[in-house]
């Protein structure tokens, strides 16, 4: 009797770990940011977009790499090579060619990263848990506690390269400058952020064509979208988003100068479309459907 209770604990307990445990929600997934910098003084603030990275192989290493809007050209910060081990839960940068941890989402409260203390736990974000993680420190020479906060498949709520951007902000005669995560998005679905994120992030990318480059018509939709092309469109994705940013269409391997898509069961109302050639988005635009 002893035997069977013992066991059936163990199978209780294996089954309760098993429906608390959390599955890992990578970082890396086709990754972009929207990131708003202060200034105390001498400039507005400016928002700008962390676009997509492209996989870059160093060494036996395949990185994510990535163009940092904040930095200027030739400035150390400027490019950016990440890579993320899923099964670790880890994330680390390439500094002078050294691989140095970024983030470790297998912290917990009462642990320990480098000169911080870790607390834990999970927030909310589109119906799905993520892990936070927040670090603090308390620097003597300053007086001042020193925290970054991390979460999972967003990275910090600063900068996603440089999560202690941030944590000297103030210090300076002037006020400081600061860099803080609006939206993110991965593989285009908004992440983190509010409501505002898919107007943001439909309006912010740098590399999109001119409106006589490519075009939608008719606007307003009734029965049949043409994307009409100067040049011709090579491994082309059709990506349409509701109101509430969701994905509600996705077209890939388009090619042509000339290319239709029909309506289907397309409920009336306002879209916003997106067009991507080989990952890289070309075009974007509001769309109609009466």
């Amino acid at each position: 009797m002893k035997a069977k209770l013992t066991f059936t604990a163990i199978l209780l307990c294996a089954f309760l770990q098993g429906a608390f445990s959390q599955s890992y929600i990578p970082m890396l997934n086709n990754s972009t940011w929207i990131l708003k910098d202060f200034v105390s003084c001498c400039r507005p603030s400016e928002t700008k977009t962390i676009e997509a990275g492209e996989d870059v192989v160093i060494g036996s290493k395949t990185y994510k790499k990535y163009i940092d809007p904040f930095s200027a050209p030739g400035n150390s910060n400027h490019v950016v090579y990440l890579r993320e081990n899923k099964e670790d839960r880890k994330v680390y940068t390439l500094i002078n060619g050294t691989e140095v941890l970024l983030y470790d989402f297998n912290l917990s409260t009462g642990d320990t990263f480098g000169i911080f203390d870790v607390t834990s736990d999970y927030v909310m974000l589109n119906g799905e848990n993520h892990k936070r993680i927040q670090l603090s420190h308390f620097d003597e020479n300053y007086q001042i506690t020193l925290t970054q906060t991390w979460i999972e498949g967003v990275g910090s709520i600063a900068h996603p390269f440089r999560p202690a951007f941030n944590m000297y902000n103030g210090l300076s005669a002037s006020g400081g400058h600061s860099v803080n995560l609006v939206c993110s998005f991965q593989d285009g679905q908004h992440v983190y952020g509010n409501e505002d994120c898919t107007l943001q992030f439909l309006s912010t990318y740098q590399n999109v064509v001119s409106a006589a480059a490519i075009a939608f018509s008719p606007n307003p939709l009734i029965s049949e979208l043409t994307i009409s092309s100067e040049s011709s469109l090579q491994n082309a994705t059709f990506k349409l988003y509701n109101i509430q940013g969701q994905l509600v269409r996705e077209i890939n391997n388009l090619s042509g100068n000339s290319i239709t898509v029909n309506r289907e069961n397309l409920s009336s109302g306002l879209y916003f479309v997106q067009l991507f050639e080989n990952n890289k988005l070309i075009k974007d635009t509001k769309l109609l459907v009466e």
